[in-house]
């Protein structure tokens, strides 16, 4: 009698979530963490040092004003790499393009209920940091913010678009 079949295991839809969390949990912003997570898997997309210094300014809801949240605006970038037009005329793709930003967009803001950076942090008790400056990345840090699961969510959504 043979051995049983082992059943395969169960793959994750995707692991770009995960290794974004981790990349934030290291130090990325928000936005660094999404962007050069998925940048360098995307067709003709970019490198991991060209992705970090693009997104750069794009965190803590663009360069710290707490407006879109950053691992959003990365997220719309990525679905640009994967998605938008390689033309300036194209209309029927930018067309395609702004409607899958728009859909994943949307989930976000059904999953968190906003994509205000200010927002999303007032609703975990976070005030805006005096002066505007970044805060020292410490575990206190990230135990307080509810950051890592946008992060998680935008990098998995990004690459289902």
């Amino acid at each position: 009698m043979s051995a049983p079949e082992a059943e395969p295991p169960h793959p994750a839809p995707t692991t770009h979530g995960a290794r974004a969390v981790r990349a934030f949990c290291e130090g990325c912003t928000c936005a660094q963490a999404v962007l050069a997570t998925c940048a360098p898997d995307c067709p003709g997309g970019i490198g991991r040092a060209a992705a970090m210094r693009l997104a750069s300014g794009l965190g803590a809801g663009l360069g710290g004003l707490r407006e879109t949240c950053g691992a959003v605006l990365a997220m719309a970038a990525i679905i640009g790499l994967r998605h938008g037009p390689g033309e300036p005329m194209d209309d029927a793709a930018k067309a395609a393009l702004y409607a899958a930003t728009q859909a994943a967009v949307a989930d976000f803001d059904a999953a968190f209920g906003t994509h205000s950076c200010q927002a999303l942090l007032a609703a975990a008790g976070i005030a805006k940091t005096p002066g505007d400056r970044p805060e020292p990345r410490t575990p206190d840090y990230y135990a307080k913010r509810p950051c890592a699961a946008f992060v998680r969510f935008c990098a998995d959504r990004a690459m289902r678009a």
